[in-house]
């Protein structure tokens, strides 16, 4: 907004009214509310990260959740991000949040176990109760292959991490395969296994290295070109339930019981001898032992990069944050750092957790849990935004040119000419000069009812106004403003039940609080001095005062508990 007077030199001078809030002397100060010192320490930066993981979708499922599994990679952005849930005799995929179902197979006689979808998301390999591996086109949901040498139920089923035309299944009866899928053979078996084997992954780096999880306490990698002989044998603590590999195939987790157990694979090949695999059993090479679930670790997975981007002294940010992530019977996901192992966060649901998912850019994870529940919980902004995605003009932007570059919106005033009114006129875009007068118009005050209520000294009706806002950080700052006037009794006299209840239900309430205490006390104090003499009067009145003197009388006892501790611990201090 601008006007525009003649100067004493005939020149046009323009006068720019700005808006700011400018205050007068005698005009009333807004009161704020009061301030404390925080209750606890400050959110850290990886629960600030962790929370904006929002529950977007709980499907129920036809039987307990046995598996979850998301396609896709991080190094290739092109291939598609589907959710897979394996429950009962059905395998469901949904889309990366989990609100619409894809593609759903039920073709089993049996129950079925680890349904997986290879990188591309165009095959599924599913293991079955009856022994049975299967192959699935997505598309058209036509079985493609079928893996019949098992002979227990097949309960993990993998994809090569290196290629695309190798499977591996761990089954009941005590043997690990692979299979080759262009030829629909069996390309490798191992043997050494003595009970159920339940667990099984590919390395990330070698497409012939294997590793195994069985009940039989031991965790053995296998190399297809040294034979059907374990190269590596690891003792867990207890029935191996999953495993998984680092992204850079140096170190192995293994899960089972209450704990979790990193093992150094590199130093455990160093000492590997060819002649005696015997002599390879051995748990020196164990990095860490962690046991931070109360109950057995069902699921454990290593993502490459998960955790928050934190910034240097260049401002600059880390390449990956992996982390380290378990699912436990407690009901319990956890999140640890890989460095010390430290936990970094914890997420609790609603039952027992038996697999658990993210998706290779770490923006959705999924639970499988034993109530038949599958939880979804996916974050409220992207992780690592898009570049190559085309911006879309805003509001205005007829006013503004828009302009691309490398993926963002830059805005950029026209070119002032006479096609524009601003030409010839000044217009609400344009800038105060250094020789403009400028005027400032006084901004409009809001103010609140307690706020109104003291304006007018009317202390009662601002009290009142305060309780009904049910913030006590607003109604103890107005009872302390209230105090400095000296209009505590007049805030308080002449009340009737209905008036007086609400101000003793607050200081009921928020008496026992260490911040309002001393504020409270004497509060109360004067509330018995005006409204002694009417006790009985009123039932409701009668019972805020029994509260109240119950509720004193419940910290002196804590007082006087506390006390006797801080004698003992003196005496005990003295002694030394």
């Amino acid at each position: 907004m601008s006007s525009r007077r003649r100067g004493e030199d005939g020149a046009d001078v323009i006068i720019s009214r700005v808006q700011t809030s400018h205050r007068r002397m005698g005009d009333y100060e807004k009161l704020a509310p009061k301030q404390y010192p925080p209750k606890t320490l400050r959110e850290t930066l990886e629960g600030k990260y962790w929370k904006n993981y929002k529950t977007t979708s709980l499907q129920n499922q036809p039987g307990i959740v046995t598996d979850v599994f998301y396609s896709g990679s991080m190094d290739d952005s092109t291939f598609p991000c589907h959710l897979t849930a394996t429950s009962s005799a059905r395998v469901t995929m949904y889309n990366q949040n989990g609100r619409k179902v894809l593609k759903t197979f039920a073709r089993f006689k049996d129950v079925a176990f680890s349904g997986v979808l290879r990188k591309d998301a165009k095959v599924l390999a599913v293991g079955g109760q009856s022994g049975i591996v299967q192959l699935f086109d997505v598309k058209t949901r036509n079985i493609l292959r079928k893996f019949t040498l098992h002979a227990g139920a097949v309960r993990a089923v993998r994809w090569s991490e290196t290629s695309n035309l190798s499977v591996g299944s761990s089954s009941d009866d005590t043997t690990v395969r692979i299979w080759d899928v262009s030829t629909g053979n069996c390309s490798q078996r191992f043997d050494g296994h003595k009970d159920y084997v339940r667990a099984l992954e590919s390395s990330p780096e070698q497409n012939d290295v294997w590793a195994s999880g069985s009940y039989d306490h031991s965790v053995r990698l296998w190399d297809a070109r040294v034979g059907r002989d374990a190269v590596m044998t690891m003792q867990h603590t207890g029935p191996v339930e999953d495993i998984c590999w680092y992204p850079n195939a140096r170190a192995l987790v293994s899960c089972g019981g209450p704990e979790v157990i990193v093992w150094d694979v590199v130093k455990g090949a160093s000492s590997f001898n060819v002649k005696d695999p015997i002599e390879n059993s051995n748990n020196n090479n164990r990095l860490m032992r962690l046991t931070n679930h109360q109950k057995t670790v069902m699921t454990v997975n290593v993502h490459k990069d998960c955790g928050p981007r934190t910034s240097n002294n260049n401002n600059a940010t880390d390449e990956y944050q992996p982390r380290l992530i378990t699912g436990s019977l407690d009901g319990h996901v956890k999140v640890h750092e890989i460095d010390a192992f430290t936990v970094k966060h914890a997420a609790k649901f609603p039952g027992p957790v038996l697999c658990c998912s993210v998706s290779p850019d770490a923006n959705a994870f999924a639970v499988g849990m034993a109530t038949k529940t599958l939880c979804i919980r996916k974050r409220t902004k992207a992780r690592i935004a898009d570049a190559n995605a085309k911006p879309t003009p805003g509001p205005g932007a007829g006013k503004w040119k828009i302009t691309l570059k490398s993926g963002f919106r830059i805005k950029r005033p026209r070119r002032m000419d006479a096609s524009t009114i601003g030409y010839f006129t000044r217009t609400g875009n344009a800038q105060p000069r250094l020789e403009d007068e400028i005027v400032r118009r006084k901004k409009r005050l809001r103010l609140q009812a307690h706020d109104r209520a003291l304006r007018k000294f009317r202390f009662g009706d601002a009290l009142d106004a305060a309780i009904n806002n049910r913030r006590p950080e607003v109604v103890m700052a107005v009872i302390e403003d209230i105090e400095k006037r000296g209009g505590i009794t007049k805030a308080l006299a002449n009340r009737d039940e209905h008036g007086l209840v609400p101000v003793l239900e607050f200081v009921v309430k928020y008496i026992a609080n260490p911040r309002h205490t001393r504020d409270l006390v004497r509060l109360s104090q004067e509330i018995l001095d005006l409204y002694g003499s009417d006790v009985g009067t009123s039932k409701r009145i009668d019972r805020c005062l029994n509260q109240l003197r119950e509720r004193v009388m419940l910290e002196l006892r804590l007082e006087d508990t506390l006390d006797k501790l801080s004698g003992m611990c003196g005496i005990i201090l003295n002694s030394y």
